[in-house]
């Protein structure tokens, strides 16, 4: 069994662990969506990432992110339509980013001040609002445990109990300090590793992943 005690979320590092989380969670989302459109963008990502004896080719850099700037575009444009398609928008999206980065790393010599940023804008903005949340409750006011066996992952607390079946757990992400579980409808879950006081933390992520795929 896997047994955490919920403890504050203060370290500023989680916010960007938790970009990164929220990256990871809309690239599967797009991809399990549309597998088809990544199978082109992987192509295009590995064709662009080296040249002849493996040296980094700028130009086709910005090449392949151009044509993966008019994909995303073309992806997002029907997802805009009525009525919205929530899949089509977040991959068009991740496509665009996906282009844009490409189009920066084509530069043969970017300066200092124009690194590209650690995350988009709408990964930091999303990131800082769910932990505002986390943060503002009171952690150890409600002594909230959550354990992982068996019967599927239980959330206890003095407001009560609720069982959540391994069934309706999606997906698991994971960063250096956390891990997000995904469940329900577009439920999200952030566990800390170090509120993990009973269980091995590199056993933890193989065994919520056996008990998606048995359930």
């Amino acid at each position: 069994m896997f047994l955490f005690q919920i403890s504050h979320y203060d370290d500023p590092a989680l916010e960007t662990e938790a970009e990164e989380l929220l990256r990871q969670r809309l690239e599967t989302y797009s991809r399990q969506s549309l597998p088809g459109l990544w199978k082109i963008t992987d192509a295009f990502g590995a064709g662009a990432a080296q040249g002849p004896g493996g040296e980094m080719r700028p130009g086709r850099y910005r090449l392949y992110g151009l044509l993966l700037l008019a994909l995303g575009v073309f992806v997002l444009v029907p997802g805009l339509a009525e009525p919205g398609k929530p899949g089509l928008i977040l991959a068009g999206m991740l496509v665009i980013i996906a282009g844009l980065t490409g189009v920066w790393l084509g530069r043969r010599k970017p300066s200092p001040e124009n690194q590209m940023p650690e995350a988009p804008a709408a990964y930091t903005k999303a990131a800082r609002s769910w932990l505002e949340g986390l943060r503002a409750a009171d952690w150890a006011d409600h002594l909230t445990r959550i354990s992982f066996d068996e019967a599927g992952m239980t959330v206890a607390s003095d407001l009560g109990d609720e069982l959540v079946p391994y069934g309706q757990i999606q997906s698991v992400f994971e960063t250096e300090r956390l891990w997000l579980l995904v469940h329900g409808k577009d439920n999200g879950l952030l566990l800390q590793k170090q509120d993990l006081i009973s269980g091995d933390p590199h056993e933890f992520m193989p065994y919520i992943r056996q008990k998606i795929s048995a359930g």
